[in-house]
This record gives C-alpha cells, sequence and structure tokens, in this order.
C-alpha cells in the first residue's frame, strides 16, 4: 500500500513538473543615461558618415533627412542596442575565410580525383 502511494505521488510530481515552463533570469539594465545616449549618437553618426555605408544607403534611396528622422524616433534602449551592434559589423566583410574555403574545396577535389583513379597533370 505504501508502495503505491509513493508510485502515484512521484507520478504526480513529475507530470507537474513536466507541465511547467523553464524560465530564464538576466539582468535588466537601469535607464541609460545622459553621457551614454551621446557616446551612442557620437559612434552612429560616425558609422554613417563612412563612405560605403553612405553609398550604401544612398542606393536604397534614403537622404540623410530620413535617416537623422529615424535615428530620432528611436528610444534610448534601442540607440543603444543599436550602437552595440556597430561594433559587431563587419562593413567590408572577411576575405581571409573565403580564400581558405576555396583552397579547401580545391584539394578536397584533387583528392577526390587522385582516390578515384584519375591523375591532375599540371602543364
Amino acid at each position: 500500500m505504501f508502495k503505491r502511494i509513493i508510485a502515484i505521488y512521484l507520478s504526480f510530481a513529475i507530470l507537474i513538473i513536466g507541465f511547467a515552463q523553464s524560465v530564464s533570469a538576466a539582468l535588466v539594465p537601469s535607464e541609460v543615461t545622459l553621457s551614454t545616449k551621446t557616446q551612442d549618437l557620437e559612434k552612429i553618426q560616425k558609422f554613417l558618415e563612412m563612405k560605403i555605408i553612405s553609398q550604401r544607403l544612398k542606393d536604397f534611396g534614403y537622404s540623410e533627412k530620413e535617416i537623422i528622422d529615424r535615428l530620432s524616433k528611436l528610444d534610448d534602449n534601442m540607440l543603444h542596442s543599436l550602437a552595440l551592434k556597430i561594433d559587431e559589423l563587419k562593413v567590408a566583410g572577411d576575405a581571409g575565410a573565403a580564400v581558405i574555403l576555396a583552397l579547401v574545396i580545391i584539394a578536397l577535389v584533387l583528392l577526390i580525383i587522385n582516390l578515384t583513379g584519375h591523375r591532375v597533370v599540371i602543364k
């Protein structure tokens, strides 16, 4: 009888635990200070003044006035997150990885050709 009660209790406990959602917590930043806001605006302004970025935005049809209007509509937290993401961006991309990838692909193709019994002769 005791084993039956424990089995029912454990089954019920496992059922309840299975329905519970996992919860994660994180620190919530306090309000963004004025100095942080001015630093963020300066960082975004320097980013937008780059020739590549300004030309690309012009290609999309945005004028400087439209860009400034859109930036002024952003709240402090969005402005701060945009400034943080600017640091992560690579404007020109990474050509080194593409070269290494191309060399690895060429080596694999040559290895497969060699393993199938064919010969690669470069004259």
